[in-house]
């Protein structure tokens, strides 16, 4: 909660009255002032995403990483103290329980998550802590995880911290203080070599962090931006996120997180099935970028079907029409339609409006 005249916001509510013109269509942000504005932010300056919702879970305990190394994808046991290592959880079937980021501290971990408001990950983790000499801690409401994207980040960022960010290896987790506030920091290198650079601060902090961050933006183009700009910068560089891509019905070979699992480790749950997919070559879909030169404002997801009404896969994510033209979106679809080049349609209304599909740049 935020002190501002007298009155309590949360802050949903501050940005409410901050941006008269902000669109808050459930809970996410869709945009704060311009979704066009944002967007060019994102691609050119300093976008900041804020990600009120995602799930952070502190751990503690001698078992925490020996446990969470036995249960997720990657190799936890040897991470070291502000260290940091991306890593999945997966149900028996191998589909996502959750794409996380494990912080490793001084004296804890914090493990953070996808936006989940139903606290699917931290009932999953706690599930299967049996004897383990381990605590956990729902901490979601108590930080926010900040997102900063764009060309000139690092140059803000050097600024701000007052080192060459670019040195700052990839598996860091590094903590500043900065006028008086104290944040975690670390960078995820995104697909298509763009790094993502995030902040961990206190909920309490937060906006008046951001105010902070826009009076010392001297020359730089900073701004706040809603799911509408991030969607377009995210599908641009095919970024899987949730609950779009990421979900119980999808696995991380269809939408390109193999990278966040260690092959040769031992067991994890949903080792066998992915494992499986792997050896036998069994996967059936891909994540592919999608466009579409007719302007649309369907909402996702929906079926991709080709000229006789037969399914071949799912529009995910698509972007909003006033953005990019042509609109371009995100969509599993089988691979067998992609080798035979069938054509494949979505069908708004009583209307088919063709797609065509293009590869992803893996390019990490």
């Amino acid at each position: 909660m935020f002190q501002e005249n007298n009155n309590l916001l949360t802050i949903t509510e501050y940005f409410v009255k901050k941006y008269p013109e902000l669109n808050k269509e459930g809970n996410p942000i869709r945009f704060f002032y311009s979704a066009k504005e944002e967007y060019e932010s994102l691609k050119n300056g300093i976008g900041i995403r804020i990600k009120l919702n995602s799930t952070i879970i502190e751990m503690t305990g001698k078992d925490v990483l020996d446990f969470l190394h036995r249960v997720s994808t990657n190799t936890i046991k040897d991470l070291k103290s502000f260290e940091k290592r991306n890593t999945l959880f997966l149900n028996e079937k191998g589909k996502f329980i959750s794409r996380s980021t494990l912080l490793s501290l001084e004296n804890n971990f914090y493990l953070i998550g996808n936006s989940d408001y139903d606290k699917r990950l931290f009932s999953w983790v706690n599930k299967f802590i049996i004897t383990e000499d381990i605590i956990t801690r729902d901490v979601s409401d108590s930080f926010v995880v900040l997102e900063l994207i764009g060309k000139q980040c690092s140059s803000f960022l050097t600024m701000l911290i007052g080192e060459e960010i670019d040195s700052v290896v990839m598996n860091l987790v590094r903590v500043s203080v900065i006028d008086g506030f104290r944040f975690y920091f670390f960078i995820e290198h995104g697909f298509n070599s763009h790094n993502i650079y995030r902040i961990l601060i206190d909920k309490e902090k937060c906006i008046d962090f951001i105010e902070y961050l826009s009076n010392i933006k001297s020359v730089f183009d900073l701004s706040v931006v809603g799911e509408n700009a991030y969607d377009v910068f995210r599908i641009e560089n095919g970024i899987p996120s949730y609950p779009n891509e990421i979900n119980d019905s999808t696995n991380p070979h269809e939408v390109n997180l193999i990278d966040e699992i260690n092959f040769k480790k031992g067991c994890y749950i949903g080792q066998e099935v992915i494992a499986r997919l792997d050896t036998y070559d069994k996967v059936q879909r891909k994540l592919v970028k999608i466009t579409i030169d007719e302007p649309t404002n369907i909402v996702t997801p929906l079926i991709i079907l080709d000229e006789a009404g037969n399914e071949w896969g799912e529009l995910t994510t698509l972007s909003s029409p006033e953005l990019v033209n042509p609109q371009i979106g995100l969509a599993l679809i089988k691979k067998k339609a992609l080798a035979d080049h069938t054509a494949l349609f979505i069908k708004s209304s009583d209307k088919k409006i063709k797609i065509r599909t293009s590869e992803i740049n893996l390019t990490r």
